[in-house]
C-alpha cells in the first residue's frame, strides 16, 4: 500500500513538475493579455492603434511571474502604419490568481524602420518644429531600437523610459551644404539624457567616426 501511495505521489510530483518545465520553456498561447496592452499603447496617445497578433505566455517560477510576449504586432496612426518585432510584459503570479493584474511595464522592440516613414509617424501626433525638419533633412536610412516603458497607477508613462537601438546607413542633407552620408551609430536615450557612441559617417565625403 505505501508502495502504491509512493508511486501516486511521485507521477503526481513529476506531472506538475512537467506542467512548470512546460509552461517556463514552450509557454501557452492566450488572447487574455491583448486588451491591456491595446490599452497601455492608447494611453500613450489616444490616436494610436494596435494590431495584436496571439500572446504567448512563458512563467518565470524563480520571480512568481508571468512574462507575455507577442510577436508582429503593427501600430497604427491614422493610415500611417509601424511594424514591430515584439512586444513584451511581466504579471505577477499572486495579481493574475486574484484576477486584479494590470500592466506595469512594456518592451516593445521594433523591426528594421525606414527612417523617413518613422519620423513622419510620430508627426501625426507629435507635429514638433524639430520634427518637421527633420523629416526635410533626413533622406534616408534605417533604424532598429528597443523602448523600456513603465507605467504609473494612473497607466501614465513614467520619466523613467528608456531607448536604446542603432541607426544604419543614413544620409543626411542640410541646406544643400552639407552631407551627411553612412550615418552609422548607436544610441541610448533616457529622460533628459542622451548618449551617442560608435560613430561612423562621411560628411562632404571625408570619413569621420567617434567612440
Amino acid at each position: 500500500m505505501k508502495n502504491l501511495i509512493f508511486k501516486i505521489i511521485s507521477l503526481i510530483f513529476l506531472f506538475l513538475i512537467s506542467i512548470l518545465v512546460f509552461l517556463s520553456v514552450k509557454g501557452v498561447e492566450t488572447k487574455r493579455f491583448n486588451n491591456q496592452i491595446s490599452q497601455k499603447i492608447e494611453n500613450i496617445n489616444k490616436d494610436l492603434k494596435i494590431e495584436l497578433n496571439k500572446v504567448n505566455i512563458i512563467l518565470d517560477p524563480f520571480a512568481l511571474k508571468i512574462k507575455a510576449k507577442t510577436i508582429g504586432p503593427e501600430i497604427q496612426n491614422n493610415k500611417k502604419v509601424i511594424g514591430l518585432e515584439s512586444i513584451e510584459t511581466s504579471v505577477s503570479i499572486n495579481s493574475l490568481i486574484k484576477n486584479e493584474f494590470s500592466l506595469t511595464d512594456l518592451k516593445i522592440s521594433t523591426k528594421s524602420l525606414e527612417m523617413k516613414n518613422l519620423i513622419s509617424f510620430l508627426r501625426l501626433f507629435k507635429n514638433s518644429p524639430e520634427l518637421y525638419v527633420f523629416e526635410k533633412i533626413v533622406k534616408n536610412g534605417y533604424l532598429i531600437a528597443n523602448i523600456y516603458l513603465e507605467f504609473d497607477e494612473n497607466g501614465k508613462v513614467k520619466e523613467n523610459y528608456n531607448v536604446k537601438g542603432i541607426i544604419k546607413d543614413t544620409k543626411i542633407s542640410i541646406l544643400k551644404k552639407y552631407d551627411i552620408k553612412k550615418l552609422n551609430l548607436s544610441f541610448n536615450i533616457e529622460d533628459k539624457k542622451y548618449e551617442f557612441s560608435n560613430i561612423f559617417l562621411t560628411l562632404n565625403e571625408i570619413p569621420f567616426s567617434s567612440n
